[in-house]
């Protein structure tokens, strides 16, 4: 049958763990607080902070494996692998990715951009206009205007179908970003899905059902539902992504491996979780 796991064997379970030290910590701030990250001889290493949220960016790249993305599309995504990592005399499980950058090239958020360009908070243009059509509609053709990249309509669209697939709901104006080199500008390579499938437990307690979670769930940056935030992008710019449906039985098969890295008592809750939420939000694409 086909391998539902591509690039899976013999690099997700836990082996000796990697030590990091200490001073190479970089604290790097999401809307939903800091997480520990490092970069060791050109690898990103980063921490669970608040669930599992390794487990998070590894299965959704997965999953992004079997998409359109690299094929339809000039864009890329990030492929990450689960770890042990020794940080502070303790073992922590985090997700290892390549660093994409090239040599002179940077990162730059919508937010910075839009600041070093027009002068002004991002956030307060989009704040003025009427109507989450007309700020989406900004966002992705304001930023193709900078930057020269024609396709960002449909790279933002990407994004967002991507973000609704997985509930990540951490896609704030810092979490949407181009690549800069001499003047020039790059399509950013798909990344930090991290908050993604109900990960973070301090948000979303074990406690509550997923379905429940999953109902009251909102998508940055427009602070709208999954849906309509979608539905606004793919009326605007058609429909970007092309990604099979799955079984439960699948999607189980997945996320197996990765719940290795995770104690016993919270591996069933944590594979319901992935489960519930993937398989409730395909029959919503």
């Amino acid at each position: 049958g086909q391998c539902l796991c591509p690039g899976l064997q013999g690099s997700v379970r836990p082996e000796k763990a990697r030590q990091l030290v200490s001073d190479q910590k970089i604290a790097e701030t999401s809307s939903k607080g800091n997480q520990e990250k490092w970069q060791d001889g050109g690898i990103w290493y980063k921490l669970d902070q608040f669930g599992y949220e390794a487990l998070a960016e590894v299965f959704t790249a997965h999953l992004l494996e079997y998409s359109n993305i690299e094929t339809d599309f000039p864009f890329t995504f990030v492929r990450y692998r689960m770890e042990r990592l020794l940080v502070h005399g303790r073992e922590r499980t985090g997700c290892s990715s390549p660093n994409f950058l090239k040599a002179g090239e940077s990162i730059i958020t919508l937010a910075h951009l839009f600041q070093q360009y027009t002068g002004k908070p991002l956030s307060e243009t989009l704040n003025r206009l009427t109507s989450d059509k007309k700020r989406m509609a900004y966002l992705a053709e304001e930023t193709a205007n900078i930057t020269g990249l024609s396709l960002f309509p449909q790279y933002l669209t990407l994004l967002f179908e991507i973000d609704g697939l997985v509930l990540n709901d951490d896609r704030h104006l810092n979490n949407i970003a181009v690549l800069a080199r001499d003047g020039t500008f790059d399509y950013c390579p798909i990344f930090d899905q991290g908050a993604g499938l109900l990960s973070n437990v301090m948000y979303s307690p074990f406690e509550i059902v997923p379905k429940s979670l999953i109902s009251q769930a909102k998508a940055r940056p427009f602070q709208t539902t999954f849906n309509r935030q979608i539905h606004t992008m793919e009326n605007l710019y058609g429909k970007q992504l092309e990604i099979p449906s799955f079984t439960r039985e699948q999607f189980a098969q997945m996320v197996k491996p990765l719940l290795e890295y995770y104690p016993t008592r919270d591996r069933e809750l944590i594979a319901d979780r992935v489960c519930e939420t993937v398989l409730v939000r395909q029959k919503c694409r």
